[in-house]
């Protein structure tokens, strides 16, 4: 008898699952047919406000921040005048897009970030994706640390077709693609690197990808042993990477000279060389 309640009440919870999927994201969820990966967007949230961050102030205070994405902002163009055009033409569309309309989040991959904003994959009413979009138009970086790894594979992809069409950002020059030589100027900001690995090291449980011949100087990836369970073979098969094309995306600092360190594979794009 206990066994046949516990079974009843799965079977109730799972019924109110799917009919709350069929009024809120099912319809919706349908429309993005071309996706080689599935988000639910199934939960309805009304937004109020744009904030000068770009992110979405909803009615009960909470802020969404657009998961996956870097975007430049009034800030950004304070410092540097030839994203300004950028920042405003991001700004009318998030004004005219989800700005004071009902908008969907997918459920599955929400969390919060250090300052308790909801990150989260959004879609309009009209069933566009906005990160798809946003990258799409070259408005934004994906930054590998705020998504989840499913929808990773498909952003970085929507990125690089927008960087292959120099389309917003992509045209800017403090925007490109570096390249690992004379790194040290580039230091203290988000950065996006190509280059070939020369050696690979183990050291105390810390793995070094370097580009160079002098790890005291030249540019290394480093994989901390804290951070190596999410990677296949917790990263012992980046020892074996040597002569492989990677561009990698992170905060570039300075350690032993420049470096960027690995939080999650996604962060690590292995480059054909054909």
């Amino acid at each position: 008898m206990p066994e046949l309640k516990a079974f009843i009440c799965r079977l109730f919870l799972l019924l109110l699952l799917f009919f709350s999927w069929l009024s809120f994201g099912g319809l919706v969820a349908a429309q993005e047919t071309s996706l080689s990966f599935e988000l639910t967007f199934d939960k309805r949230v009304k937004v109020t406000a744009i904030t000068s961050a770009h992110h979405l102030r909803l009615a009960d205070g909470t802020t969404i921040k657009l998961a996956g994405l870097l975007l430049p902002t009034p800030q950004d163009c304070e410092r540097l005048t030839t994203v300004c055009p950028v920042v405003e033409q991001l700004a009318r569309y998030l004004e005219t897009t989800p700005g004071q309309h009902q908008i969907y989040i997918d459920s599955n991959s929400l969390s919060l970030d250090r300052n308790d904003r909801l990150l989260a994959q959004v879609k309009n009413r009209e069933g566009h994706w906005i990160q798809k979009e946003i990258l799409e138009k070259g408005y934004g970086r994906v930054m590998t640390t705020t998504a989840t790894s499913a929808d990773l594979k498909e952003m970085l992809r929507i990125e690089n077709q927008a960087r292959q069409s120099q389309k917003g950002l992509w045209r800017l020059r403090a925007f490109q693609v570096l390249q690992t030589d004379n790194l040290n100027t580039k230091t203290d900001r988000f950065q996006i690197i190509e280059g070939t690995i020369q050696k690979t090291a183990e050291v105390r449980g810390t793995i070094y990808l370097n580009f160079g011949q002098d790890w005291r100087k030249d540019f290394t990836i480093k994989l901390e042993k804290n951070q190596r369970h999410s990677f296949t073979n917790k990263g012992k098969d980046l020892l074996k990477m040597i002569g492989k094309k990677v561009r990698i995306r992170g905060w570039l600092f300075w350690e032993n000279g420049p470096m960027i360190s690995l939080y999650k594979p996604e962060q690590l794009e292995f480059l054909s060389t054909e």
